[in-house]
């Protein structure tokens, strides 16, 4: 039923049709009558009433002229003109003839007067024309033209009446007509006024829906300002959690460096057999709850949308060879067989986070080898066609498999498929929601198959874009701890057992360590004495470890530039970030380990190549990029990496891969390779000059495209400078909602001059 009530809850279809139903009933009336006053004055146009007197009065004259002419032939029957009789006669006929067929002759059709007249006429037309048919005969003969004069004279009174009859018929059409308009005013005023009523009746039905509407929205403004301040809180709660976070991390992860520091240490004493049993379930223990630890942290920071992938060229084979070495031995020693295939046409290199990439395939298959008791497992490692670089990594096992619930549960987090397992294997169930989240994150996802009692089968699509081998690969082998060179480093950290482990670990690679607890403490020490380094620890009292380097770098002379490494447990982005901006050089995890410290030392340059860690791929032997170390802290992807302009001094080997481009020369016809530089550097159309005037126009999805474009073709060139600009670009304007600023363009830029500048020194020593 209708009910004004309900107004605020009609939809667009009900407005319209009520608005049209109110056009209808209001202008529906008016039209019709419109409409009726159109056609009465059509009807007067088209049907001329007021001819009818006009008619019956010249019916009447020409009579009186036809008259004049026979009595004066009368009168003068030789000079009588015989033409003049007949053409006066043929006029009064064509009178006759149009009085009959006039439109409106029902008005007179009624009247008696009308039908004698038409009557009579008649007689005297049947009379008259045999003798108007012979002019001459009737000019001469007065006798007929007396006679004739006669009955014209009884006619003329006649005609007289029928004229007056017209003006009568006329007359009486006339006030018929003007009662009709009276009667349509009356109804237009009638409907005017209903319409009135119908108009003030809707206009407040609409006045009470708007305040209706205003009052909603006043409610829902109400509401939404209930809502923001409950987001605010739940922002605030959600920071609180970040801060708790980086504080359980440091508070849980500081004891476990010192834990498992002397575990490693008391590794290399002379011990018993059943004390080496201790100590590896020790150390199995402690991994094992720092593995929990990692999954819960790994989540929460993925819940934040800080956790970002460090992609670096990576060689997929090793990473495979590394995870065989690693999963064989547990599975081994349950008993099973264990396979890992890696296909012939797998690409040596791809783009790859190689930690996040292990994480993925320890997961599924420790999950294998936990549920599988007897049996085999099988992990497979090939290209994939369901999309463009991409590649599928296949484990089955042959263990207790899943029921279809069980499968769609399987990636809910802290859910397990055979709860009465976690008392005897562990586990927090969170392993299979971040193996997920991670292949996502690379472009892929996972997918799973299986069945109760026979074993399953999960499948990982995961898209790793080709690469070129970096320019410089050694390998990874871990180093020998003595170094050539002996450092003097200077170590704040509060938790006495790391201060000992680090005593022990500076002593054997060689190094003088001077210790303090606080950074307050390294300040004043970094005042009275040189030293190569300084390790600082994230949390510590009275300065921590960003405060303790915002001061160092405050100090005059030298001391300014002493090289720091932040030794930290925070996960979270952010620190980083302001840690790189108070002038942090490297970072070091905790719990921290001898290789992390070898390759922070040389990235500082403090170490030699032969002295120091592992080299990373894609640097040089000096551990350099070509952008200065102090700046590149090595655990921040490249799209977290501050901006930094390129120096003159930068190698043309630091711009240019060598290999990759002397390829391509030797391969392309020199008017094709100068076309391909043309198409990256020539302004107005080349890439660079039209991502560069995308910056400026601050165009995002345009700034995306042709950023992706230049990577590709500066990975085809070998413009490795110019391929980790476009690809941060990329990343900027495709995967944040950060600004792109101008920076970006000056490094882009003089990059571009410095790598056409280095294709030209390449050019003349070839």
């Amino acid at each position: 039923m209708f009910s004004i009530q309900n107004l605020s809850r009609w939809r667009r279809r009900e407005w319209v049709l009520a608005i049209a139903a109110l056009l209808v009933v209001t202008i529906g009336p008016l039209a019709w009558i419109q409409w009726r006053q159109f056609q009465m004055l059509e009807d007067l146009s088209t049907n001329q009433v007021d001819s009818i007197m006009w008619q019956a009065y010249q019916l009447e004259r020409e009579l009186g002229r036809l008259d004049q002419v026979v009595h004066n032939a009368e009168l003068s029957p030789g000079s009588a003109d015989p033409y003049e009789l007949q053409e006066r006669y043929e006029i009064f006929i064509s009178r006759i003839d149009l009085l009959r067929k006039i439109p409106r002759r029902d008005l007179l059709e009624r009247s008696e007067v009308y039908t004698q007249a038409l009557t009579e006429l008649e007689k005297f037309v049947t009379y008259a024309d045999p003798l108007f048919a012979k002019p001459d005969e009737l000019a001469q003969s007065p006798a007929v033209l007396s006679d004739m004069d006669r009955r014209i004279e009884q006619l003329t009174p006649l005609l007289g009446d029928v004229t007056r009859e017209s003006n009568r018929a006329v007359a009486v059409f006339v006030d018929e007509r003007n009662q009709q308009l009276q009667q349509q005013s009356m109804l237009v005023i009638g409907m005017a006024s209903v319409q009135s009523v119908v108009m003030l009746l809707f206009v407040g039905l609409l006045i009470r829906h708007i305040r209706r509407q205003q009052q909603q929205y006043t409610r829902l403004q109400k509401l939404s300002k209930e809502l923001t301040e409950a987001r605010d809180q739940a922002e605030a709660a959600n920071h609180g959690k970040s801060v708790f976070l980086a504080n359980m991390s440091h508070e849980i992860r500081t004891p476990f460096q010192g834990l498992l520091g002397m575990l490693n240490l008391l590794g290399d004493a002379s011990l018993s057999n059943q004390q080496r049993d201790y100590l590896q379930t020790a150390r199995d223990s402690a991994l094992h709850l720092l593995g929990v630890l990692n999954d819960i942290l790994d989540v929460t920071t993925m819940e934040s949308g800080t956790l970002k992938l460090s992609t670096a060229p990576t060689h997929l084979r090793t990473v495979v060879d590394e995870v065989d070495n690693l999963m064989r031995v547990s599975a081994e020693d349950k008993g099973l067989q264990f396979h890992i295939y890696a296909a012939a046409n797998l690409p040596e290199w791809v783009m790859a986070d190689a930690t996040r990439l292990r994480q993925i395939m320890y997961n599924l298959i420790n999950n294998a080898i936990k549920f599988t008791h007897e049996g085999s497992i099988m992990v497979e490692v090939a290209r994939s066609d369901a999309m463009p670089d991409g590649v599928v990594i296949t484990v089955r096992d042959t263990g207790v498999g899943m029921d279809a619930e069980t499968v769609e549960r399987l990636f809910t987090r802290f859910f397990q498929a055979d709860n009465s397992l976690r008392r005897r294997i562990g586990g927090a169930g969170l392993g299979l929601e971040i193996s997920r989240n991670l292949a996502r994150m690379m472009g892929g996802d996972i997918h799973v198959s299986s069945q109760a009692g026979v074993g399953s089968v999960f499948t990982v699509i995961l898209q790793l874009p080709h690469c070129d081998a970096p320019a410089s690969d050694t390998g990874t082998g871990s180093g020998s701890l003595g170094a050539p060179r002996r450092l003097k480093i200077l170590v704040a950290e509060d938790h006495p057992i790391n201060l000992k482990y680090m005593n022990i670990l500076l002593e054997k690679m060689g190094h003088d360590a001077t210790f303090c607890e606080n950074g307050q403490e390294a300040l004043e020490l970094v005042q009275r004495n040189s030293y190569d380094v300084v390790l600082l620890d994230y949390h510590m009292p009275v300065l921590d470890g960003l405060a303790a380097t915002e001061a160092i770098r405050a100090l005059p002379g030298p001391a300014s530039e002493t090289k720091i490494i932040l030794v930290t447990a925070d996960v979270v982005n952010d620190t980083r970030k302001r840690a790189l901006e108070v002038g942090i050089n490297e970072f070091a995890s905790k719990p921290l380990q001898a290789e992390d410290l070898k390759r922070a030392l040389a990235r500082c340059g403090l170490l030699e190549p032969q002295a120091g860690a592992q080299a990373i791929p894609g640097e040089d032997a000096g551990g350099s990029s070509g952008i200065p170390l102090d700046s590149r802290p090595f655990t921040l992807s490249t799209y977290e990496m501050p901006v930094i302009l390129p120096t003159p001094e930068m190698s043309a080997q630091v711009l240019i891969d060598p290999e990759a481009y002397g390829e391509i020369v030797s391969m392309m016809p020199e008017d094709s390779l100068e076309e391909m530089l043309d198409t990256l550097f020539r302004p107005p159309e080349g890439t660079v000059p039209v991502l560069l005037q995308n910056i400026a126009d601050g165009d995002r999805k345009t700034i995306g495209h042709n950023a992706h474009k230049l990577k590709g073709t500066s990975m085809l060139m070998g413009f490795k400078a110019l391929v980790d600009t476009s690809a941060r670009i990329e990343y900027l304007a495709t995967q944040t909602e950060e600004p792109i600023g101008q920076e970006y363009a000056e490094q882009l830029r003089r990059e571009a001059e410095a790598t056409r500048d280095a294709v030209r020194v390449f050019e003349a020593k070839a």
